[in-house]
């Protein structure tokens, strides 16, 4: 490989992560209204929930005494909307809206999966202890993986003793179908992998 394919290389990997970084904040702020069945424990496995619009089929992982753990999907066509509303409401120039939604197109194609945990201590809900996953339809290739990153927990709220986090992945290629959602808890014990089914 000669040098300047491998600066070629690098150049697109940090243009890649800080398209994520920026639609990561970008979604963190307009993370305003959680869909109430996103933060509700009572998700059994083998159930089926509607989240923004769309079918979750929970396969296994446990919403129990020592927490939950939730995902929604909103697809790009929702994500686009809320981004429209967002922009109309703050009133955004032509420009500043064009260049985000082009960077939900590039980057977010297939939508945006949507975490919420709740866990008993602080450590246990940093979503630095998290990993999401997706599979493709075939629940056998792994279509992206993001280890989360440090982001200390909301304190709980009167009458509670769960800290809460949230967080999300832009999903960068487009799907039909379905996909599979893991989440990985690394301080879980026996209940630190969560299994969804998105149905697009």
């Amino acid at each position: 490989m000669t040098p300047d394919l491998f600066a070629n290389l690098n150049n697109e990997k940090m243009k890649r992560s800080a398209t994520i970084l920026f639609l990561t904040f970008l979604s963190k702020l307009a993370f305003g209204q959680i869909d109430e069945n996103l933060s509700n424990s009572n998700w059994q496995p083998g159930e089926e929930k509607t989240l923004y619009g769309n079918k979750i089929l929970r396969h296994s992982g446990k919403n129990d005494i020592g927490g939950m753990t939730n995902v929604g999907y909103e697809n790009l066509t929702q994500v686009k909307a809320n981004l429209e509303k967002k922009a109309d409401s703050e009133m955004w120039t032509p420009e500043k809206k064009k260049i985000y939604i082009g960077a939900y197109e590039k980057s977010a194609a297939g939508g945006m999966i949507y975490l919420y945990l709740t866990r008993l201590t602080i450590e246990a809900a940093n979503t630095n202890m998290f990993t999401i996953i997706v599979r493709d339809s075939t629940d056998s290739i792994e279509i992206i993986r993001k280890e989360l990153e440090y982001d200390i927990p909301n304190t709980p709220p009167i009458g509670s003793d769960y800290w809460s986090n949230y967080d999300l992945m832009p999903i960068r290629k487009e799907f039909s179908g379905r996909v599979y959602v893991y989440i990985i808890d690394r301080l879980g014990g026996e209940n630190n992998k969560f299994k969804f089914e998105l149905i697009n």
